[in-house]
């Protein structure tokens, strides 16, 4: 019996044990084709074939020896793989639509893709394309461990693995579409524990999460929305909300590239996904962090950035934790008090649109132009300098605000005489703006 839980311990610490005296490494092309057509014909049969022990073995000689395969050759191992996953999802499919069939054999097959998907696809993000994993180096007897498997040894600039196999991204587009299929099929009849089932989707949501970390890849627009959606999924259907929360703001703290990735991720789960929850909670972890940019540039940075980007995109997300996030007005980061008058300007915008004008929208939207006036005497001049941005595309909005631009003005005109030559520029930029814009 396969147990998806122990063999991801296994590879985790790199002591995955394969039954066979095969390896790709060292062995004649013609050989490796074969041997690649061979179990790519066994899966074309049937998905289910992976369970076979002889077809399981191959493929896991395949996924350890994958720095030694040539690269068109490693490219139609991967196709085989994601083909027969996919087909594997369709019988799932058809067993959970027919009455009196038991889901449950599908189990162990589905997991055994997973495993193989995870070896491969961490074997060539995190294998140097120039040099040989520990891995693939041949051995004498005829259980092999395989090792390599983690990030070791990837050294900065290398290209890896996976960059010279040819079709790789399109190959992990394939692979989340389906899972797309998956996630959305009642997967609690298939597996017999719940702890079992979250196994299984856990490879899948740690490999979007390494996925994301590439900047080509969140480049990616129909890749990035691939996994986008499977997560979002993940997060309505299977209880994923405080994974997704913690990636979120791992992110946020750690890759400067995802910052605005990360507030589409939440605009997606906000809209489409009922994904309040998350929103909230993003925004609560968000609101009770303390920043100082003497110590910490990177996070502040990436979170002004995410908020600036989500009150454009989801601004009632916001607005539902304006009261707690109004504390990094006084923030140390300069940067975050910059990032929370961004925001205001365009939650203003978003109030001052609506078709219905309560007498709670009118105080919201003159709070925040109170806050806005404030901020003009701000200590820092990159946040003066902000304000004034903010003033110029707030009043190129297609409200006006008439009755608030007499006190702005006289404000702008105060920081004509400003000791920062940036904050100078902008006060004049924004008098021609009012000027230009005026009713």
């Amino acid at each position: 019996m396969f147990n998806l839980h122990e063999q991801l311990l296994a590879l985790q610490e790199g002591e995955t044990a394969v039954d066979s005296d095969f390896s790709f490494d060292g062995i004649d092309s013609t050989v490796a084709k074969r041997t690649i057509n061979a179990v790519t014909d066994k899966l074309a049969v049937d998905g289910e074939n992976i369970s076979d022990g002889e077809t399981f073995s191959k493929l896991m000689c395949f996924a350890r020896d994958l720095p030694a395969v040539e690269p068109k050759l490693a490219a139609r191992g991967l196709d085989m793989l994601v083909t027969g996953f996919e087909s594997q999802i369709k019988q799932v499919a058809a067993t959970l639509a027919a009455p009196g069939h038991d889901p449950t054999q599908h189990a162990e097959a589905l997991d055994r893709y997973a495993f193989l998907l995870q070896w491969v696809i961490e074997r060539g993000e995190s294998t140097p394309s120039q040099k040989r994993a520990a891995g693939a180096a041949p051995s004498t007897g005829r259980r092999r461990r395989a090792n390599g498997t983690g990030p070791a040894g990837s050294g900065s600039g290398s290209s890896t693995v996976a960059e010279a196999i040819p079709g790789w991204k399109g190959k992990l587009l394939d692979l989340y579409l389906s899972l797309q299929q998956l996630l959305q099929l009642p997967l609690g009849r298939v597996w017999n524990s719940v702890p079992e089932r979250d196994t299984f989707i856990g490879v899948f949501t740690r490999l979007a999460h390494k996925a994301m970390e590439s900047s080509a890849y969140a480049k990616d627009g129909d890749l990035q929305s691939a996994l986008f959606n499977s997560l979002c999924i993940w997060l309505q259907n299977y209880n994923g909300l405080y994974g997704l929360v913690t990636m979120i703001t791992q992110n946020l703290q750690h890759y400067e590239h995802l910052n605005e990735s990360m507030a589409e991720l939440v605009r997606l789960a906000y809209e489409k996904h009922d994904g309040t929850q998350l929103a909230d909670e993003v925004l609560r972890d968000i609101a009770g962090k303390s920043f100082s940019s003497a110590h910490d540039k990177a996070g502040p940075k990436n979170t002004a950035r995410f908020l600036v980007r989500l009150a454009q995109l989801a601004p009632k997300a916001l607005l539902r934790q304006m009261g707690l996030l109004i504390r990094h007005l006084d923030s140390e980061a300069h940067i975050m008090r910059s990032a929370m008058v961004d925001a205001i300007g365009h939650l203003a915008l978003f109030l001052a649109a609506q078709e219905e004008q309560t007498e709670i929208t009118k105080n919201q939207i003159g709070e925040y132009f109170d806050i806005i006036s404030q901020r003009f005497q701000d200590a820092h001049f990159l946040v003066r300098a902000k304000v004034l941005q903010v003033c110029q595309f707030v009043c190129s909005g297609p409200a006006k605000f008439p009755k608030r631009r007499p006190r702005l003005i006289d404000l702008i005109v105060g920081r004509l005489e400003d000791k920062a030559t940036n904050v100078r520029k902008h006060a004049i930029r924004a008098l021609t703006v009012m000027l230009e814009t005026h009713p």
